[in-house]
């Protein structure tokens, strides 16, 4: 018997890209392949473990929607979950396929989770052609501080994570540079369109790294998929099992706040950062 009609979708006219999905391997026995999920945080959240955040700073974030970012704070990824949900991603539907049916994130997720605004103006552009030290001269103007010259790499610079691990496009910041008008723009779209094309990129075969809104996938999936074993790495193995359900979120869960993490910690092999 072909293990792949058993393993692979039972109509391929929708789900077309099953030979490039990494689901493929799976009847080959190639189950033990762990997605690194990339992350930068690792410097900020230290800092906070010892400094309270200065009231005006917070008083921005509240201002630009990005506190609800800040009050989930930083949270263990838990790798085997992650890639376990990748397995399941189809990049033609966009959604989750289990036993049960499909799911995805939606938007309305990302602004109960995160609190980020999800309507207004989309947030988009092009990186502006400037040399390395004109691009210092504009970090120090909006962020007060230059960044050494092999922080860049063409226009982008080390600030948050996208599968590279640590590097974002610098045309996020001018977005930011009138704060009053910062949460005009909607960011929870941007914030959610970003991990559907990382959730694509991770479900092609011999991809090892996924970056995006993991913390806010992984809180989605401990609130509505049921049951889960978190940070045991049996989930593909439960993944068949789930049941889905649809309740308030409740971000003080012992499920959630038992992920709540001082320091880096070890994840599918890789150091956190």
């Amino acid at each position: 018997m072909d293990r792949r009609a058993v393993y692979g979708p039972r109509d391929g006219t929708v789900l077309s890209q099953q030979l490039q999905h990494r689901s493929d391997d799976i009847p080959e026995g190639d189950i033990d392949v762990v997605l690194q999920a990339k992350r930068a945080d690792g410097v900020f959240w230290n800092y906070f473990k010892d400094h309270d955040m200065h009231v005006r700073v917070l008083d921005v974030l509240h201002q630009i929607g990005f506190y609800g970012v800040y009050r989930c704070g930083r949270l263990v990824y838990d790798c085997h979950l992650i890639t376990a949900l990748v397995e399941r991603w189809r990049p033609e539907t966009h959604t989750f396929h289990f036993r049960v049916g499909e799911a995805t994130i939606t938007l309305e997720d990302v602004q109960i989770i995160w609190a980020l605004p999800i309507d207004g103006l989309p947030v988009t552009g092009l990186d502006i052609e400037r040399s390395t030290e004109e691009w210092q001269i504009y970090c120090r103007e909006y962020l007060g501080f230059s960044p050494d010259e092999e922080a860049f790499k063409g226009s982008r610079g080390l600030m948050c994570p996208d599968s590279s691990g640590n590097m974002v496009p610098l045309l996020y910041l001018s977005k930011l540079e009138e704060i009053n008008t910062a949460r005009n723009y909607s960011w929870g779209s941007a914030v959610l369109a970003f991990l559907y094309r990382e959730l694509c990129h991770a479900s092609l075969k011999g991809k090892a790294a996924i970056g995006g809104a993991l913390q806010l996938l992984q809180i989605w999936a401990w609130s509505r998929i049921i049951p889960l074993f978190p940070g045991l790495g049996v989930e593909r193995l439960y993944m068949d099992q789930v049941q889905f359900i649809w309740q308030p979120y409740d971000m003080d869960s012992d499920r959630i706040m038992a992920y709540a993490a001082d320091l880096p910690q070890n994840c599918g092999g890789q150091h956190v950062l």
